[in-house]
């Protein structure tokens, strides 16, 4: 994983402006709210990325963390009262549950063998979301999730809501920053090179495997708890396999190496879809479904010519071309 590991705080406070600057340049309600789906798609892929970079886990059932987290805020909030905040404490908590479970009930399995339970996983959640109409109101779906108020403000879509989810976005990146750089991060990257390596040289690699699953599923809640209370009304629909493959590819394309390759990853994909969405309102034979035939290229040619994912060729890339060195050596000195 070379380059990748010597990320600086730079790139994270201009990463920073551009978030804050971006309404101030763009102020359509579209795009705005498309770039809120983009943060709450990034807290999904850091989370993934970790799972999978680091820890060398692929899951498949990541939609349905993100399903759980959004229904269990929708069922408190709309069907009992709770307040969004009491419920966002268990949008957390019952996917991490959940994770801790299949941890345990999984723990030997790896590779293949822990992506198809994971994907079955998912597929058992997304049946239940639809067949336990009394809860979650089968597949028409969950309407009358309340607004988020904070300090008296109703946050509702738009800008407000975009700045408040990026503001969350932006500390899920700071932390899994901070985790890579770590003591933890280390294990985690020695464990995705040989996990039998890493318990010989005396790594709990079971004790952080189960850490970043856990974390990556809460991960996952959390942007299912933003998505329910921007959406107003939630559907089965958004938490299926559809959408783990989505995260999925987010996490490949940007590069599952790097923390901001899963950045990259989630905000190229809303860029496609909103350029689907343009050419549309041009060409009438170009629908929604194009999206699947870009993203099925996109990946094809990435896999075939950036196999370790955009970010960490690019990285790689400005290194040959000098524009990196004196970046990388600092960071070489603060690491040393």
């Amino acid at each position: 994983m070379k380059g990748v590991q010597q990320t600086n705080w730079r790139g994270f406070f201009i990463f920073t402006a551009l978030v804050l600057i971006f309404p101030l340049l763009i102020s359509k309600s579209f795009y705005i709210t498309q770039a809120t789906f983009a943060g709450i798609y990034t807290i999904v892929a850091i989370g993934l990325g970790l799972l999978m970079g680091y820890a060398g886990q692929i899951s498949l059932g990541q939609a349905a963390f993100y399903g759980v987290g959004a229904y269990t805020t929708a069922v408190l909030t709309a069907t009992m009262g709770v307040s969004p905040w009491l419920s966002l404490l268990f949008a957390l908590l019952i996917p991490a549950l959940l994770a801790w479970v299949m941890g345990h009930t999984m723990s030997r399995l790896s590779g293949y063998y822990l992506a198809m339970a994971t994907l079955a996983f998912g597929i058992i959640v997304n049946v239940l979301l639809v067949e336990w109409r009394s809860v979650t109101y089968g597949a028409s779906g969950f309407y009358g999730i309340p607004n988020i108020e904070l300090f008296g403000l109703r946050l509702t879509q738009g800008t407000t809501y975009y700045y408040f989810v990026w503001t969350i976005g932006l500390l899920v990146l700071a932390v899994s920053l901070n985790i890579v750089h770590s003591r933890i991060g280390r294990a985690l990257r020695s464990i995705h090179d040989s996990e039998i390596a890493s318990g010989a040289m005396g790594v709990d690699t079971g004790k952080y495997k189960m850490q970043i699953f856990i974390l990556s599923a809460m991960f996952a809640g959390l942007a299912g708890w933003l998505f329910a209370h921007m959406s107003y009304s939630i559907s089965p629909s958004s938490f299926g396999l559809d959408a783990s493959i989505l995260f999925l590819v987010m996490v490949v394309l940007g590069g599952s190496t790097s923390v901001w390759g899963a950045v990259i990853g989630a905000l190229l994909i809303t860029s496609i879809s909103v350029l689907v969405h343009n050419l549309g309102l041009r060409f009438s034979f170009i629908s929604s479904d194009f999206e699947h035939v870009l993203y099925g290229l996109i990946l094809m040619l990435v896999i075939i010519f950036m196999p370790r994912g955009l970010f960490p060729t690019l990285v790689d890339w400005l290194k040959t071309k000098g524009w990196t060195t004196k970046v990388s050596s600092r960071a070489d000195k603060v690491q040393s």
